[in-house]
């Protein structure tokens, strides 16, 4: 390589570092007019939207077609498609024209997405390990109340039936006798 090819490399390489690439999640939502050999299409086109940006796929999603919150241009279901992506932040702008103008799209939503690193997976991990004995725990304590309220013999809240005979003395020996009438 001769003097001026380092350079110009060293030049390129020092502008790939200024161009701060970010880590994005597009969700897009296509019309369910169209059959599924339809939409691979239409989803090869927005990859090659995102790759032309100088974005790299780092993971693909296909949801499927599932019901809308609400009716979007008279349409009730919609697939659902998912990319994550690194590309540099400048280029987004060209990205969301791109996605506007693509009529097959119906609805698409761009965000940053935090980069998890290897400690931050396992402090999930281990938050959803927590989660999962506290939960055991309540299950445990209530199948304990549950076996309680089972053993707690019942109380006979039924008693001795008195004779109508009996209760007219005692009406009787309450209201004074015949002296009232």
């Amino acid at each position: 390589m001769t003097e001026e090819q380092k350079t110009l490399k060293e030049e390129q390489e020092d502008q790939l570092e200024e161009q701060k690439i970010e880590h994005y999640e597009l969700l897009y939502l296509l019309s369910n007019s169209y059959t599924a050999n339809e939409v691979k299409p239409i989803n090869e086109k927005i990859v090659r939207l995102i790759k032309e940006q100088d974005g790299k796929i780092t993971k693909e999603e296909d949801l499927g077609k599932n019901k809308l919150a609400y009716p979007i241009k008279q349409l009730s279901h919609a697939y659902y498609q998912v990319y994550e992506f690194d590309m540099p932040s400048e280029k987004l702008i060209n990205l969301n024209n791109a996605l506007k103008l693509a009529t097959e799209v119906l609805r698409f939503l761009v965000v940053k997405k935090k980069v998890k690193t290897e400690a931050d997976i396992k402090k999930e991990k281990t938050m959803q390990e927590k989660l999962a004995k506290r939960k055991e725990q309540e299950i445990e304590k209530i199948k304990a109340a549950k076996e309680e309220i089972k053993e707690k013999p019942k109380t006979d809240k039924t008693k001795e039936k008195v004779s109508l005979e009996d209760l007219d003395k005692k009406l009787d020996e309450i209201l004074g006798g015949d002296e009232m009438l």
